[in-house]
């Protein structure tokens, strides 16, 4: 064990000796037993208390999200202890847990309301298409570590669930309204009413910014041109025709255009176009002594579009080779590679085109009480995916996937001192058959508020469509190869996890603190990552010695580490969270197997160390202020550059007023109030930022 994480280990085992070592009536109160103590429902698809869960939660409020003056999913994901959260470009967010700064964050399942944002074309969250304002969050239930055995592969290292505001919780209008550097302008107008028996909200949220500032030395200087501009339109109706049944419409559509690329390379952005629809349907039914059904309906579309014309072929080639080709020299000189070739002189058009992602997805729930102490959650699902786009598969046609799911929980409460959790995920599809993740944990209660639990996970992920098949080069004509990019090998299996946690969890309610410490230590085998290989499509290329990146089973990792938060919270006007997060990674995977054998690790890949403070103070006469500061050592990040590390800090100032029958608050928010430092790419700068918010509810 290494002196970093053994000394964090001795630190929780002497905070909980001090607290245990107090006499019995210091934290055994009847006060105690009546404060209030946090639910989850996103671990084991029951509602559990936090004493119980067989895995560490982070939970982050509409109070504390408002509290950290955070503007983008970047800053929110920032309060969690061991996440990856930083700005691929202005406008993209790579959010992972555990991970190493990839492009394409792939282990973490992203949920809204429990229906899953997981898109199998890119295998992660496009963030920035997700339609929601922050404002719309109620809470935010994150499980950090494996929730495969209760939702299956894209929980293979974690799980979110984005729980937004019920419409009863809010009546009539609400307008907000932002604006600051990098020419930020944001608009959310929120209507919520009700009909009888019928609760509604519809919302309509606009985004505007100018993405990072300018390049202003080097070889690539000039704009980054990764600005963004976003539409959302949202609906949700809850129906309760009686006292057991309650019906949930969610629907929405967003619109959203921004700018991607490479930050090494900021000329080359371009514009890229997301629509985004989904619909979702509800029916939870209570049933007697506490048990419930849920069915789950829900539809999810992507259409992606990225046209890039580099001009025409004859000029592209008169630049290249140094001299001059007419269009009428085009086709001999493709003849001369090879003379079956009859490519006439054209448009050369990339980027990844038109793709269009769809999901169907049905599932049934069932939450029962077998006894007085032992309850049970077991479900069955299926979905259908459908993916299209001649970049992803490199032809016109669609690939689909059809999945079926199988899983259940237990949770016995064995004694006043013990519950035992189980659960169970059984999956299957053409790509990797039938697979199975499974989880057993023992929480030991030394009383009410203190729990030392410990758990062990086995996880298996399949790879999503997208990673089983994918074949996205660049051919002109359909003739000749121009640039190879990226394919599947022709069997991805899938991934295998085992994990073992030991965590401590104490909650002095009537003292307004929780305190939550991870021990942990990942093992992965069979990960899915890429190597170099020469790319031979059994077409002619252009490039002698074209390699393409092979995405196979290639790499395998141990973490180890340790985490802990912490939020105290004395009175309804004081608000301290904290965080701290190590973790060591000893990894290899194969980067090329001819013309010689190389391997290469993933070790200095994510931050050793992240921590962060959010102190927040309310005044009198409305007044209120916080400071946040976020901390992360260096690292080499895997699909950007090299980073320092820095210390950031934000801080705000707001004012609450009352104008007759309405209220309203303004907010001045300042962000990096420091020195500039690079996200995930040396290009990416982040300046100090300044917003101002003004919100009304009338």
């Amino acid at each position: 064990m290494s002196r970093a994480t053994l000394s964090l280990t001795v630190t929780g085992l002497l905070f909980s000796q001090l607290v245990l070592s107090q006499p019995r009536s210091v934290f055994i109160t009847e006060e105690d037993m009546l404060g209030e103590l946090p639910s989850v429902s996103s671990v084991a698809r029951m509602v559990q208390p936090l004493n119980q869960v067989p895995a560490s939660v982070t939970i982050i409020d509409q109070q504390l999200i408002k509290a950290s003056g955070a503007m983008t999913w970047v800053d929110v994901f920032r309060l969690v202890p061991g996440f990856e959260s930083y700005y691929i470009n202005g406008n993209r967010y790579g959010i992972g847990y555990h991970g190493f700064g990839r492009e394409f964050p792939n282990h973490l399942e992203i949920m809204v309301d429990g229906r899953p944002i997981y898109d199998p074309v890119f295998a992660n969250t496009e963030w920035g298409s997700l339609g929601i304002s922050l404002e719309d969050i109620d809470h935010i239930e994150i499980v950090r570590g494996s929730n495969a055995p209760a939702f299956g592969s894209n929980a293979f290292l974690g799980a979110v669930n984005i729980i937004t505001r019920k419409p009863v919780q809010e009546r009539g209008w609400q307008v907000g309204v932002t604006a600051g550097d990098q020419q930020t302008r944001e608009t959310t107008v929120r209507y919520s009413g009700n009909a009888d028996k019928l609760d509604y909200r519809v919302s309509f949220n606009y985004q505007h910014n100018d993405g990072f500032p300018p390049v202003s030395s080097g070889d690539n200087r000039g704009p980054m041109k990764d600005g963004k501009e976003m539409l959302a339109l949202n609906l949700r109706a809850m129906y309760t025709p009686n006292i057991t049944d309650t019906f949930d419409l969610q629907a929405g559509y967003t619109h959203n255009n921004s700018g991607w690329g490479d930050a090494d390379r900021p000329a080359e952005y371009a514009d890229v176009q997301f629509k985004n629809q989904y619909q979702s349907l509800k029916w939870n039914r209570d049933l007697v002594n506490g048990d419930g059904l849920q069915i789950h309906l829900y539809h999810n579309r992507i259409e992606g579009e990225n046209f890039i014309n580099q001009g025409l072929v004859s000029n592209l080639l008169s630049e290249e080779l140094g001299f001059t080709i007419t269009p009428e020299q085009v086709p001999g000189f493709f003849q001369m590679i090879d003379p079956s070739l009859d490519i006439e002189d054209q448009h050369y058009i990339v980027g990844f085109q038109g793709i269009d992602s769809e999901r169907y997805d049905v599932e049934l729930e069932h939450r029962l009480h077998l006894t007085p102490d032992l309850r049970a959650t077991w479900g069955a699902g299926l979905r259908y995916d459908n993916i299209s786009g001649k970049t992803v598969f490199g032809h016109s046609g669609d690939e689909s996937l059809t999945s079926r799911r199988l899983f259940g929980h237990l949770e016995w409460e064995a004694s006043s001192h013990w519950t035992l959790n189980g659960g169970l995920m059984i999956e299957n599809n053409v790509l990797v058959d039938t697979i199975a993740s499974g989880r057993i944990a023992a929480n030991y209660h030394f009383n009410p508020l203190h729990t030392l639990r410990i758990g062990y996970a086995i996880g298996r992920r399949s790879p999503s469509l997208g990673e089983a098949r994918e074949l996205n080069v660049d051919v002109l004509a359909d003739q000749i190869l121009v640039q190879a990019i990226r394919k599947s090998a022709e069997s991805v299996e899938e991934e295998r996890l085992k994990s073992l946690e030991l965590g401590y969890l104490a909650q002095l309610p009537t003292q307004g603190l929780t305190f939550d410490v991870r021990l942990f230590r990942e093992s992965v085998k069979d990960g899915i990552d890429t190597y170099q290989a020469p790319a031979d499509l059994g077409i002619p290329s252009l490039g002698l010695d074209e390699t393409i990146s092979v995405r196979d089973n290639n790499s395998r990792w141990v973490t180890r580490g340790a985490e802990l938060q912490l939020r105290y919270q004395p009175t309804e006007h004081t608000l301290i969270n904290a965080h701290y997060s190590y973790r060591d990674v000893d990894s290899f995977y194969i980067s090329r197997y001819e013309p010689y054998f190389q391997i290469k690790d993933h070790d200095e890949r994510a931050p050793r160390h992240t921590a962060g403070m959010l102190l927040f103070q309310r005044f009198a006469a409305g007044w209120s202020s916080g400071i946040n500061i976020y901390h992360m050592t260096a690292a080499d990040w895997r699909d950007g550059n090299p980073v320092e590390q820095f210390v950031r800090v934000d801080a705000h100032l707001g004012y609450d007023f009352t104008v007759g029958s309405s209220t309203g608050s303004l907010s001045l928010i300042g962000q990096n109030l420091g020195g500039d430092y690079m996200e995930h790419a040396q290009n990416n700068v982040f300046e100090t930022r300044l917003f101002l918010r003004l919100v009304l509810n009338f």
